[in-house]
């Protein structure tokens, strides 16, 4: 994100958009199969942790199908907006947590770990611990997806940034089943305009054994 551009602006406009598809990826791979629709998956009892939950689009699909869900983020005010806007009846499933990546070093346990296109804007000083804390809240069989960015992104060399290497990347998921990856490396649109994207889109399972 350009540093005249504030996360508060970005997270306001993204209000009222679909749910990204990496979420119907996530959904899909805890279905087990590809071919069921994702508003079959059951949530009730399941637990998710969205880490960079922004104005919680992915948040409300969640609790919408009855998942239990732990958002987190940086912007306070968006958190805000995700409350309000949360039906009575669904609030009680939903916990909310203002917390910047230098803070973050636990996450609850979950069956589902989703951070859409936010793990990048953890810092290199910090993104060890958080990768760790991402790892240990997976359950048995949980779930994880998320982006990485890779080093011919537009952004690469932000100090303020994380970026690996496809091999880096994958060295991250040692130990996971690896459900899909996907490595984008295209030009195309973000918010403030056009952008050269390099993305590794990741979704993984921690093994049941």
């Amino acid at each position: 994100m350009p540093h005249d551009i504030s996360w508060d602006e970005y997270n306001a406009a993204q209000a009222g958009r679909p749910p990204r598809a990496s979420l119907g990826a996530a959904l899909d791979a805890v279905a087990g199969r590809a071919d069921r629709p994702v508003e079959e998956v059951p949530g009730s009892g399941r637990v998710a942790v969205d880490v960079g939950c922004g104005e919680g689009v992915e948040v409300t699909a969640l609790l919408e199908q009855g998942w239990t869900v732990h958002a987190l983020d940086g912007e306070g005010a968006a958190l805000d907006r995700l409350v309000a806007r949360t039906p009575t009846g669904a609030r009680q499933r939903l916990h909310v947590r203002r917390v910047d990546y230098g803070e973050l070093d636990a996450l609850p346990d979950a069956d589902l770990v989703h951070a859409s296109y936010s793990l990048p804007y953890c810092g290199p000083a910090h993104f060890d611990r958080v990768w760790a804390a991402v790892r240990a809240a997976l359950r048995p069989g949980a779930v994880l997806a998320c982006q990485l960015f890779g080093p011919h992104d537009d952004a690469y060399g932000d100090p303020e940034m994380t970026f690996h290497t496809a091999d880096e990347a994958r060295e991250l998921l040692n130990g996971l089943e690896v459900v899909s990856w996907t490595e984008e490396d295209a030009d195309g649109s973000a918010y403030t305009g056009p952008k050269h994207w390099h993305v590794f889109h990741v979704v993984a399972r921690r093994p049941h054994a």
